[in-house]
Order: structure tokens, then sequence, then C-alpha cells
């Protein structure tokens, strides 16, 4: 199930937990999180634009979809790959682009652009 972050407040705390348990499980995609949801913050809109993460028993986990002028992406992490997915629409969705701790900001800014 799928729960709606509305606010920026939500938005933050959800980020901050992400953050928080990749340093201590998946620490080749830490420091990339905050300047990637930084990207994507800044082209959205909450009034028309959503972002939804996945809710299992009640705990948020780290999949998270984002619908930017009505089209929708999911940022997974890929376990095997070590790295953050960006895809179209679905978890089996085109892969659009992968990220981690190495990824230049301006690839990050060319690529959320593109959204």
């Amino acid at each position: 199930m799928a729960r709606n972050l509305s606010t920026d407040a939500d938005i933050d705390a959800y980020i901050a937990k992400v953050i928080q348990e990749a340093h201590h499980h998946a620490q080749w995609v830490a420091q990339i999180i905050q300047p990637l949801s930084d990207e994507v913050r800044n082209k959205l809109n909450l009034s028309p634009d959503t972002v939804e993460v996945y809710e299992r028993n009640g705990n948020l986990a780290r999949t998270c979809w984002v619908t930017l002028s009505g089209n929708r992406y999911v940022f997974t992490y890929d376990y095997g790959g070590r790295k953050i997915d960006l895809k179209e629409r679905t978890l089996r969705g085109r892969l659009i682009h992968s990220f981690d701790n190495n990824t230049p900001t301006a690839t990050i800014a060319a690529v959320v652009a593109q959204l």
C-alpha cells in the first residue's frame, strides 16, 4: 500500500529517514539521496503532483513514486547494483537512470529536468 506525502514536512521526514537508513545499510547511495530529493522537489508542485511511498505493516519503505505533470516515476533501491533506480511508472517500468554517490549533481539536474 502507498502512503501519500502531502506536505513538505512529510517529505522532509521521509528523506531524513531514508538517509539515516542508507548510512547503515547502503552507504554507496547515502550522499546522493539529498541532492536527488532537492532536484525533484524543485520541480514538484504539491497541488497537482504527488509523492507516495510504499508502506508495509505501518512502516514506510524506501520505494517512492512521484507524479510530475501527470507522469508517474518510481525511485527504488537496486540491492544488486547498489544504486537508486529511477523508472517509468512502475517497479517494472523502463529504467531511466541509476544514481549512486559518484553521480555528478549536473547529471542529477539534467535527468530530473527531462521528467
